[in-house]
């Protein structure tokens, strides 16, 4: 007799790619993601005439890429992956250089919680053993 896969329960993934516990989590971090970069939205509108607004443009389309997060978490691991990258990029080149150095700005503290427990908490939630199979160990797209 052929032994069944186990069923998939809320903790273990089963036959499927990712638990659902991991893709709430995702969401949950999609929607920590919504309410903390609301604030940001409101620069969009209310900005100095002379203001260039590329970190506010930049942070406003991650917070509606945000939005798909909470529908789409597998789909959007790459943006897990970036939000990880640039904010580690930022901790080892300007942050902990800064906050050791002691020469900082006045909101270095705020810079380093904001910005420095967030790749933590993706870390956390992004299923690495799907990134493993589908960005490292499958073959790449086709070039012609």
């Amino acid at each position: 007799m052929e032994a069944f896969p186990a069923a998939p329960s809320v903790w273990t993934r089963g036959d499927q790619e990712v638990s659902l516990a991991r893709l709430y989590a995702m969401r949950a971090v999609g929607l920590l993601g919504i309410y903390g970069l609301l604030p940001t939205i409101g620069r969009l509108v209310d900005h100095a005439p002379t203001e260039r607004g590329m970190l506010t443009a930049m942070v406003s389309g991650l917070w509606v890429m945000a939005f798909l997060i909470v529908r789409y978490p597998l789909k959007l691991v790459p943006l897990f992956l970036f939000e990880i990258t640039w904010k580690l990029l930022w901790l080892i080149f300007f942050g902990l250089p800064q906050w050791w150095s002691g020469v900082g700005p006045p909101s270095l503290a705020q810079d380093l919680w904001s910005i420095g427990a967030f790749p933590i908490v993706c870390a956390l939630v992004i299923p690495w053993g799907y990134v493993w199979r589908h960005y490292v160990k499958a073959p790449g797209d086709r070039w012609r």
